[in-house]
């Protein structure tokens, strides 16, 4: 089997879930290491954003969508909105089912690459975007799906230039072109990055550094702190509200505890959602004081410093860190301020995850 034409590398757009972004993030990496250009909008539904518009950026200046498939991408409309638009504009569609759930019937007679197997789906990806060294042997035996990928991407390649006839007259050498720059790929927006890993001990002159370079709003401790510009998303996962932060990447609950728990029953709480998969996953957590204090808001709304998305019970909350084996951080949304207390005092528990 001759070996495909050289093409240009694929412009990869990663259409996705949240729920499966970690999967994503991954093969993100791996494509663009392998030389691919790939667009993912990693903040999900921005506030103030034109998300349609965003999309449709992204739609016309890939040649590749990327179709992550899962049961939680099957429920997204946003999905739906970019493979549904993607068949309209004629872009190459490549599905990558996840865990089983069957493709639309629109694409079931569309090849496929089974991600079932991570690493082996990676190499068969990889190896159909010709974005991987292959030997003869492997393409011989390379999927449909590879046969399907180089035709339609070596249709945008540009035609070569036929050699003139050995004896008569000579054609002209063609004229060169000036370069042509390549489209800019839209724009990724930054997640905020946050500490996740408990700090013990953790002292308050740490925290003071800590909410001057993170801009924090404290009442008490740095009243010029401006804050996180959130971009919140209320969504229901598996019978659960919750609180999705596209500015930090962190899913939080609606609400919490329906009670005052000590410290230790905080942690037993957080064991319970796991148990019991709140939400749909196993991996809530208690929040570091840098991400619980990241939900505070500069002004009030109503009487708490923090943003009406959330329930209004949970007026202050344990955070995993302590300052000693005896008392743990908190942050109180009623007075606008993080403090410390003893762990056998009675707070509320918000979870979260990242």
């Amino acid at each position: 089997m001759a070996k495909p034409p050289k093409t240009e590398p694929p412009r990869i757009f990663i259409s996705h879930a949240w729920e499966d972004k970690a999967l994503v993030r991954r093969l993100e990496k791996t494509l663009a290491d392998a030389g691919a250009e790939v667009w993912v909008d990693h903040a999900g539904i921005r506030g103030g954003d034109n998300l349609p518009e965003r999309i449709n950026d992204a739609l016309e200046w890939c040649n590749t969508l990327l179709l992550v498939w899962s049961k939680a991408a099957k429920g997204s409309h946003w999905v739906k909105l970019e493979w549904t638009n993607a068949i309209s504009l004629r872009k190459l569609i490549v599905p990558c089912p996840i865990d089983g759930t069957p493709v639309p019937p629109i694409m079931a007679n569309t090849a496929y690459i089974d991600f079932s197997d991570r690493e082996q789906g990676v190499r068969e990806l990889l190896r159909a975007l010709q974005l991987a060294q292959t030997s003869a042997k492997d393409l011989d035996t390379e999927s449909e799906l590879a046969g399907v990928i180089h035709a339609r991407l070596s249709q945008a390649a540009s035609p070569s230039v036929p050699k003139p006839p050995q004896n008569g007259p000579k054609a002209a050498p063609p004229k060169s072109k000036p370069p042509v720059s390549k489209p800019t790929p839209p724009a990724r927006p930054t997640i905020i990055q946050l500490r996740h890993t408990p700090i013990n001990p953790l002292s308050a002159e740490a925290v003071q550094q800590m909410l001057r370079e993170k801009n924090f709003y404290d009442q008490y401790k740095n009243s010029s702190g401006k804050g996180i510009q959130h971009e919140y998303e209320s969504v229901e996962r598996a019978g659960a509200a919750l609180v999705i932060d596209h500015a930090t990447g962190l899913t939080w609950q609606k609400g919490g505890s329906e009670k005052y728990v000590p410290f230790k029953e905080a942690e037993t709480y957080i064991r319970q959602l796991n148990a019991n998969k709140h939400g749909g996953v196993t991996d809530w957590r208690l929040p570091t004081l840098e991400e619980a204090m990241s939900l505070m808001e500069p002004k009030e709304h109503g009487n708490l410093y923090i943003d009406p998305v959330f329930d209004r019970q949970q007026t202050w909350i344990w955070t995993a860190d302590k300052e000693s084996a005896g008392r743990a951080w908190y942050v109180d949304f009623g007075y606008g301020s993080c403090d410390r207390h003893g762990i056998g005092s009675s707070l509320y528990v918000r979870a979260v995850r990242s």
